[in-house]
């Protein structure tokens, strides 16, 4: 079977979570279905495809998915397939297409399923539910027919929402866990980084849950390390405490301190401070294109940007804030803030703790501060560039 996309370095890189392997582990053991969700930058897509590549799981990413109903149901199929049949990573176009998926020497079952879809493609107006749970329960039959367990994990499982967008499709997650509930040989890794949205979402089908948390700090240090050789205690706690145990975060530090750090240790953790602050107003930095993509990807889902992005950069240049302070700085009613909040923190960016509201990513806080403040270079700013722009606390 084809692995996916994960190299070499990837591998030796990828530190800790061993809990959470075994939680996901223990989970599939017993029943078909897991859920994974980790807020972005907390290493979600690097667990499951280190889960894939140890148990030659089928990676898929819904992202890279059509979302109409037709093309959606193909592309499922045809990736089942392309994993357990193709020798060559560029088949997977051709796998993805109903022509090619008829050429198939498959089992009955199999094959049936691939007749109905396309007997449904065919037709002006095709039963576009049929379609997706034909889609949902080829993997169970493939499996069967192969007598073989197989597991799929399905990153980005969020991206399945939009098919409710249909007419004809009333409930898709309905549709999804009705078709996969009496799988036995088909087993499911369900992941998304819409923490709030998910939870919501999954509350009536009550899979377990696997929530990852921050590297803690022997497993920055042993990250931290992987990349820059033996370092003083110190750096680590410093790159620790600043990256909130973000692994991308962590590794981006690394990779800077290793060819900058001098032999002394105080000026080396000045530069580690100094430098998640050049990476966040680097354009095209990783740091900086995380947190662009975080920004931009959760205002699309929330409504109203203009006032959530006053909200955000009010926050992003305070300490937590009180309702009513937020209130103030916007000109807006209680109300209205409140409501706004709510959407915030609907899509992950805020959270509240008491009566108070913050980031709850604090290596974006950094960066929207940075970049309301208009603090943004094309090339590595050294530290007097950065002197006095709203940096670490």
């Amino acid at each position: 079977m084809l692995q996916p996309n994960y190299t070499e370095k990837e591998s030796k890189l990828f530190t800790g979570r061993t809990y959470y392997i075994r939680q996901v582990e223990d989970i599939i053991s017993k029943k078909n279905l897991a859920a994974v969700i980790a807020p972005s930058g907390l290493g979600r897509t690097a667990l499951l495809k280190h889960l894939a590549a140890k148990h030659r799981y089928i990676y898929l990413d819904l992202r890279r998915f059509s979302t109409t109903p037709e093309s959606f149901s193909v592309e499922l199929i045809g990736t089942v397939c392309f994993f357990h049949l193709a020798k060559d990573p560029s088949e997977l176009s051709a796998f993805q297409g109903i022509e090619r998926l008829k050429e198939l020497k498959l089992g009955r079952r199999c094959a049936d399923i691939i007749s109905t879809v396309d007997n449904e493609l065919q037709k002006i107006k095709p039963d576009q539910e049929l379609l997706l749970k034909s889609a949902f329960g080829f993997a169970e039959e493939f499996a069967a027919e192969h007598n073989r367990k197989m597991t799929l994990i399905i990153n980005s499982f969020d991206e399945l929402l939009k098919l409710n967008n249909f007419s004809q499709v009333k409930d898709i997650l309905g549709l999804f866990f009705n078709s996969i509930s009496k799988n036995k040989s088909c087993s499911f890794i369900i992941s998304s980084s819409s923490a709030h949205l998910m939870k919501n979402a999954l509350k009536k089908y009550t899979p377990d849950i696997v929530e990852l948390q921050p590297l803690s700090l022997p497993e920055t240090k042993e990250l931290f390390e992987k990349v820059t050789g033996k370092s003083d205690e110190r750096v680590i706690k410093e790159a620790h405490s600043i990256s909130a145990g973000m692994p991308l975060i962590v590794r981006s530090i690394a990779s800077r301190f290793k060819e900058e750090r001098s032999a002394d240790a105080q000026k080396n953790i000045g530069l580690v401070r100094h430098i998640l602050t050049s990476e966040l107003a680097t354009v095209g930095s990783a740091s900086y294109s995380y947190c662009s993509r975080l920004f931009t990807g959760s205002l699309n889902r929330a409504r109203g940007e203009s006032l959530l992005k006053a909200i955000l950069k009010a926050v992003s240049q305070n300490r937590p804030l009180r309702l009513t302070e937020i209130a103030r700085l916007i000109y807006r009613s209680g109300p209205v803030t409140k409501s706004l909040l709510e959407r915030l923190m609907e899509v992950d960016l805020l959270v509240k703790t008491g009566n108070t509201f913050d980031f709850a990513n604090p290596v974006l806080k950094l960066w929207c501060r940075l970049m309301f403040s208009n603090v943004e270079f094309d090339e590595t700013p050294d530290e007097r560039s950065l002197a006095g722009f709203g940096g670490l606390p």
